[in-house]
């Protein structure tokens, strides 16, 4: 059974996505409605949700205050909104959500296996299509190593570039360990290089013993339990 049959048993109007330039857009309130939905779903503020909908110019829109309800698990974006008008039957609009955010775009096109220099890159405000990404995401810079060729005007994100090693081989790294007001830190010689979240391993100078952490910070390592060898 194909999908423009299910929604005809089901008793919505089925409204099929229209090219951005042909499509009009819900009343502002019933509108803000879905977007504050969504931002409460997502815990953003509703003035970074964007909304593109699939509104058929032949379909009154449904009134400002009709109940609705969002379906799909918005995988890049997608949702299906089912409002439900006072005077008439339920009506199905396709409609894809995302949220606005800062990125990096190539200024040129850059060869896989070199470094990020200053020019590479430009900011820029995009729509994320889909639930935010992770607050915690570090956007690429000067330095960063390209994994992979980019052409300009690419959005630049990992996988395709990776971060500069914030541990360098050869290079002094600091241990350190805490346990409530405790706190103790030890030098040492790091014997490999590594990105944030990467184990490194270390030389004590004229001692036999070595060292193992986890990268946190340029030049410092997060000493575990068991970490002393």
């Amino acid at each position: 059974m194909t999908s423009f049959a299910k929604w005809l048993l089901a008793g919505l109007s089925p409204l099929l996505l229209v090219s951005r330039s042909g499509a009009s857009e819900l009343p502002r309130p019933l509108a803000h409605r879905v977007a504050a939905r969504l931002a409460d779903l997502w815990r953003v503020p509703v003035g970074d949700v964007r909304l593109a909908w699939g509104l058929s110019s032949g379909m009154a829109a449904p009134e400002d205050d009709a109940p609705f309800r969002v379906l799909g698990d918005g995988a890049g974006g997608w949702f299906v909104v089912v409002f439900h008008p006072s005077d008439s039957s339920a009506v199905a609009v396709r409609m894809r959500a995302g949220v606005e955010r800062p990125v990096m775009v190539a200024t040129r096109a850059l060869r896989s296996g070199g470094v990020i220099a200053a020019g590479d890159l430009r900011e820029e405000v995009r729509v994320h299509w889909g639930a935010p990404l992770s607050d915690s995401l570090v956007l690429p810079g000067v330095g960063w190593e390209l994994r992979r060729a980019v052409r300009a005007g690419d959005v630049v994100t990992p996988p395709a570039v990776a971060a500069p090693p914030l541990v360098v081989a050869g290079e002094p790294v600091r241990f350190e360990w805490r346990s409530g007001d405790v706190e103790v830190s030890v030098m040492g010689i790091a014997l490999n290089s590594a990105r944030r979240g990467e184990q490194v391993r270390a030389r004590l100078e004229e001692r036999p013993a070595r060292l193992t952490g986890t990268a946190t910070a340029p030049g410092i390592a997060a000493l575990g339990a068991g970490g002393a060898r």
